[in-house]
């Protein structure tokens, strides 16, 4: 048995496919990888190295029973995109690359973080026991899909989702998701092998915003760099120390106006044909979010004098990823007009713990005071101006979590669109007051572990009640 972490829930029952980066003498090649995938049979438990966001992306197509990786933590960016496609996964399992081998079976239990290899027979009876009953579970929030979403009291809440792509917008009105609160335009660019044209942008934004039927849609300017690299030759990226620190988000963008340019060309003509708003990810300062309006001021000039159609009033937000923006919020909300919490990345920068890197995983917790208290205070600083505010990081499907939020002041959540129902029964169980009391008591303890156990012991005297 191997222990890890649970990145995305489920159980998964099936036979090995073992790809380790090793076997590439030249160092790890995600087409290499990709090739090997593509040989993969339907059904089979994928045990890997690593799983890179690109790789990721390669699954969509594919029919896997699970995936099991030596590398990655909760919040990675492929754990994220596993999670979208609800494919059961555990990542930080050291060694399963060298202790299971092809045609093995193999049980995942992406519920409880263990793999199990060559199970015996009244095991694999126990996991598909087990499996049934998940799924009966996840049937029995299929009507939460429909349902208003509100706390017990009757305040109104919204549920939004995060996609990559056409499929996750259908994913997402399948599941009852009111909106898109973070769609990640990279992947347009991860899956590509030349940098997409203005044209080639408008034709996928459009495509996505029309089929939103006026729902609302807030697109994410492009986020790469950290362990979001691009494959093939068509950028050139410095080797960094630090990735994580370094060259990526709106950095990245205002370093390369060219491209840049050609994206918020895209997004601004694709906002003719629907509710759209631009988000601004791993804004550090002020002066970079001025910096992006300008230019967005001067695109609007340019289409105006062509005789293109865009929103005028189109809303223009950033994403509170870094500690520095939540340190400022209160001065920065008024540069923008909206703000959504990145928590996953907020996490990494406030405790300056790698989200990919399982030692550290123990740090890698929103429970965190630290963090807890960044999150109070960048949804009061929003509220107090009159600006919505959302998390759309994973603290926003944590049923641990969701309540505490809540208390916080959070009335828009952006989930994964499979989580939409499961978070939207979770607010339906707490009345606000209740929210506001838990709010005001985890912010006074000290340890995240405090957190956790305080949360815990709320949640099992209200399921008493």
């Amino acid at each position: 048995m191997y222990s890890g972490i649970a990145v995305s829930k489920g159980i998964g029952i099936g036979v090995a496919k073992v790809l380790k980066s090793e076997q590439d003498p030249a160092g790890y090649s995600d087409t290499k990888i990709e090739r090997q995938l593509k040989l993969t049979a339907p059904g089979a438990v994928l045990v890997m190295t690593e799983l890179t966001p690109y790789l990721a992306g390669v699954l969509k197509n594919m029919s896997v029973s699970a995936v099991v990786c030596e590398t990655g933590g909760a919040t990675s960016h492929s754990a994220l995109l596993v999670k979208a496609m609800g494919i059961p996964a555990v990542y930080g399992a050291e060694g399963v690359t060298e202790g299971i081998a092809d045609g093995d079976t193999v049980i995942v239990d992406g519920i409880n973080g263990f793999v199990y290899e060559k199970p015996a027979p009244d095991q694999i009876r126990e996991f598909s026991s087990r499996k049934k009953d998940y799924q009966k579970d996840q049937e029995r929030l299929v009507r939460f899909r429909s349902m208003k979403t509100e706390m017990a009291c009757g305040t109104e809440c919204k549920i939004f989702c995060n996609v990559s792509d056409h499929l996750g917008v259908l994913k997402m009105l399948d599941n009852g998701g009111e909106g898109v609160g973070l769609y990640r335009t990279e992947h347009l660019f991860l899956q590509s092998d030349h940098i997409p044209t203005e044209e080639e942008q408008l034709r996928t934004y459009s495509t996505i915003v029309k089929a939103m039927d006026d729902r609302p849609i807030v697109i994410r300017t492009l986020d790469i760099g950290g362990d979001k690299a691009v494959p093939g030759n068509y950028f050139s990226f410095e080797k960094e120390e630090n990735p994580f620190l370094g060259y990526r988000g709106v950095r990245f963008s205002l370093g390369n106006r060219k491209i840049f340019s050609a994206q918020l060309r895209a997004l601004l003509r694709a906002s003719a044909y629907g509710n759209v708003s631009i988000m601004i990810p791993m804004v550090s300062c002020i002066e970079e979010m001025r910096e992006v309006k300008s230019l967005i001021y001067e695109i609007c000039g340019e289409l105006r004098d062509e005789g293109h159609e865009y929103d005028e009033d189109i809303k223009i937000g950033t994403m509170i990823e870094t500690p520095s923006a939540a340190a400022i919020s209160d001065m920065l909300i008024h540069e923008c007009d909206f703000f959504s919490v990145g928590s996953n990345d907020l996490v990494q920068y406030t405790m300056a713990a790698d989200r990919g890197n399982r030692n550290v995983a123990y740090l890698h917790s929103v429970n965190q005071p630290s963090v807890l208290r960044l999150i109070r205070s960048v949804i009061k600083n929003a509220n107090d101006a009159g600006k919505p505010v959302s998390v759309c990081g994973e603290a926003a499907s944590d049923p641990m979590i969701i309540p505490v939020l809540a208390g916080f002041g959070l009335r828009y959540f952006s989930v994964d669109p499979l989580l939409v129902p499961e978070t939207r029964r979770c607010l339906s169980e707490w009345r606000l007051d209740e929210a506001q009391k838990l709010a005001e008591d985890v912010v006074g303890l000290s340890t995240a572990a405090d957190v956790r156990e305080y949360i815990k012991v709320a949640m099992r005297k209200k399921s008493q009640q």
